[in-house]
């Protein structure tokens, strides 16, 4: 079967560009134990989802104290949890590339976008993206509206685009935005192929420089 050619690649954040996990449990631990949480804590799964929903559903806060630990851990966030990142390795070549060859890029992501942008600058890559997007402080936004805001602002239907992410988050947002998926497994959430038997994809990336002999025309 010939391989779709696409005009936009949207990127998750977390676990798709960038290796944020020492910030976010950093972030994690400061906002729990400040609620009185006690350890030890289960972090499976947390990062890339809804910070809301992590500590309301996974973590058992009221929803008043899950609001009030969101902002706990922005805070915390942008003073501390934004040192604590790194680019994956070959990432920045691999977008450096990308652009290069003429692709639209873009960012959705269930960070917020006013941490989101300055972390991405810190790491000297926001310049090869066109739009970034993440949630606001009143975390409504989904994955599916973040990609959606990607594709009207630029333009790009959702048959020439593609999502590419780390975890069930991001698969789920592609499906719902109608753009097509493409996993990594070396982030966060899937392992390897076993993990993807029951979600749409159309390949899978295991390093940065996968996505470059992909999408290679």
């Amino acid at each position: 079967m010939e391989k779709q050619k696409f005009k936009l690649i949207i990127f998750d954040l977390d676990g798709t560009l960038v290796d944020t996990s020492e910030g976010i449990y950093d972030c994690f631990n400061f906002a729990l134990k400040s609620f009185g949480v006690p350890e030890p804590y289960n972090f499976d799964g947390v990062i890339g989802g809804p910070l809301f929903d992590n500590f309301k559903n996974h973590f058992g806060l009221s929803e008043s104290d899950a609001k009030q630990a969101v902002y706990v851990y922005r805070q915390r966030y942008a003073e501390v949890g934004i040192i604590k990142s790194k680019l994956y390795d070959g990432m920045a070549e691999t977008l450096s590339t990308l652009k290069a060859n003429g692709f639209k890029l873009a960012v959705a992501t269930l960070k917020a976008e006013r941490l989101a942008v300055p972390l991405l600058e810190k790491l000297d890559v926001a310049k090869f993206f066109d739009v970034i997007h993440g949630v606001d402080d009143n975390d409504k936004l989904t994955k599916a509206d973040l990609i959606n805001l990607c594709l009207n602002e630029l333009n790009v239907k959702s048959s020439d685009t593609v999502l590419v992410g780390d975890s069930k988050h991001d698969a789920v947002g592609a499906d719902g935005a109608g753009v097509a998926f493409l996993p990594v497994t070396y982030g966060f959430g899937f392992k390897d192929e076993k993990d993807l038997t029951n979600i749409n994809h159309i390949f899978i990336a295991n390093s940065a420089n996968d996505l470059i002999k992909y999408f290679d025309n």
